[in-house]
């Protein structure tokens, strides 16, 4: 019998780090979904690299971290959230913690970033 393999969301997908976690979760075989605040953007690079994302079978959801109900519609459909957002936003994963308890399916969070000691890993 084949394991389930987890839904993983991940957020922060398309930065420094964000793109291994995207790459190794859908190399894995998990279900992943990238959060991104532009499906279709104009930087080449970043077109190119969601456009490697999908062809991994990498599913791009629109949603940003300053769009509440954006979090809790991505986070719903998981059932692991990886945060992988940069410094600069560490303060703004407050906002993804709600939308998890909103969302109150997930059960473990993990945060790969410098500084995201303050996220909590599970979500009671």
């Amino acid at each position: 019998m084949a394991s389930v393999k987890s839904k993983i969301l991940v957020v922060g997908g398309t930065g420094f780090l964000g793109r291994h976690v995207v790459a190794a979760s859908a190399r894995l075989g998990h279900p992943t979904v990238a959060l991104v605040r532009d499906t279709a953007p104009s930087d080449p690079a970043k077109a190119a690299l969601l456009k490697s994302f999908q062809d991994a079978g990498v599913t791009l959801l629109k949603g940003d971290l300053d769009d509440q109900a954006s979090l809790v519609s991505a986070v719903k459909a998981a059932d692991v959230v990886i945060s992988t957002v940069g410094a600069p936003q560490i303060a703004d994963q407050t906002r993804l913690v709600a939308a998890i308890k909103e969302a109150g399916n997930v059960k473990v969070t993990e945060h790969a970033c410098p500084g995201s000691a303050y996220m909590p890993r599970a979500i009671n």
